[in-house]
């Protein structure tokens, strides 16, 4: 028996699909009339049999207002992973419902190395801390 490996247009097919299907079309004041704005901090990385990413642990932050759409999706740093990225959406709805000012975590990535590398698990991760800011 053979195993059929993905190829890199497959797998970007795929994560396109994926991610039309967390796309819930609605913006922030309309889910969550109550928030100013959220601010997240957060630093990626990645590394791989041919050494760190360049962008490892550089920290970046994103400011999302009410005008925004309520879809929190960060890329991993590895470009052949599998995976669609560290979806926040579920952190933040949680942290949103039970009032919180402040969270902080890491998200490993659920995807795989490569497309040809079925077995072997991507590397990457995600550090972030969340303020929110309600009116």
């Amino acid at each position: 028996m053979t195993r059929r490996i993905m190829t890199n247009a497959e797998n970007e097919r795929q994560k396109q699909r994926l991610r039309a299907l967390l796309h819930r079309g609605r913006y922030i004041y309309e889910a969550y009339p109550e928030i100013e704005k959220i601010e997240i901090t957060y630093s990626r990385s990645h590394n791989s049999f041919v050494g760190p990413n360049p962008d490892n642990n550089k920290e970046y932050t994103w400011v999302v207002t009410p005008q925004h759409e309520d879809f929190f999706l960060l890329n991993c740093l590895n470009s052949e992973c599998t995976s669609i990225g560290f979806n926040l959406w579920r952190v933040i709805s949680s942290a949103i419902h039970a009032h919180k000012k402040e969270i902080s975590g890491e998200m490993k990535c659920e995807g795989q190395e490569a497309p040809d590398h079925p077995q072997q698990r991507c590397s990457g991760t995600l550090d972030y801390t969340i303020k929110i800011t309600y009116r």
